[in-house]
C-alpha cells in the first residue's frame, strides 16, 4: 500500500502540473474572448489603483485622450457638462467666444437667439446706444 502511495503521489502531481499547464490561455486569447475580456475589465474597474492607471494612461497619449475625448462627447450629458466647465473657466470663455463669434453660422445663431426673447432685445439695444469700447493695446 505505501509503494502504491509513492508511486501514485508523483504521478498525480504530475498530471496535475500537465492539466494546468495545458488549461493556461494567453492574455491575448483572454482578450479575443468576450466573456473573459468582460470579466477583466470588470475586475480591473473594480480596483481603484488599476482604474487610476487605465484612467493616466487615457489621458497621457495623445491619440488615446482624442479618442476618448470623442467618445465621451457622444453622450449628450457629457458634452453639457463640457460647456458648463469651458463657461466656468475664466480663462476659456474668451476663446469659447472668440470661436463662436468667429464661425459665421453660430454667429448668426447667436444674433437670432439674442434678438428673439425681449429681456435679451432689450438688453442688446441698451448696449448698442453705448459708444463701442476700445480695444485693448496689443502687447
Amino acid at each position: 500500500m505505501n509503494s502504491a502511495r509513492r508511486m501514485f503521489a508523483p504521478a498525480a502531481t504530475a498530471l496535475m502540473f500537465a492539466g494546468l499547464l495545458g488549461c493556461t490561455t494567453s492574455v491575448d486569447d483572454m482578450v479575443m474572448n468576450p466573456t473573459t475580456k468582460d470579466e477583466i475589465v470588470n475586475k480591473l474597474m473594480a480596483e481603484s489603483v488599476a482604474k487610476q492607471d487605465i484612467m493616466n494612461r487615457l489621458t497621457t497619449d495623445p491619440a488615446s485622450k482624442k479618442e476618448l475625448a470623442e467618445t465621451l462627447l457622444g453622450d449628450t450629458s457629457i458634452k453639457a457638462m463640457a460647456l458648463d466647465k469651458l463657461m466656468a473657466d475664466q480663462s476659456q470663455r474668451d476663446e469659447l467666444v472668440k470661436r463662436v463669434i468667429g464661425d459665421i453660422a453660430i454667429r448668426g445663431q447667436v444674433i437670432a437667439t439674442l434678438t428673439a426673447a425681449e429681456e435679451t432685445r432689450k438688453e442688446l439695444q441698451e448696449s448698442l446706444k453705448k459708444p463701442a469700447p476700445k480695444p485693448a493695446p496689443k502687447k
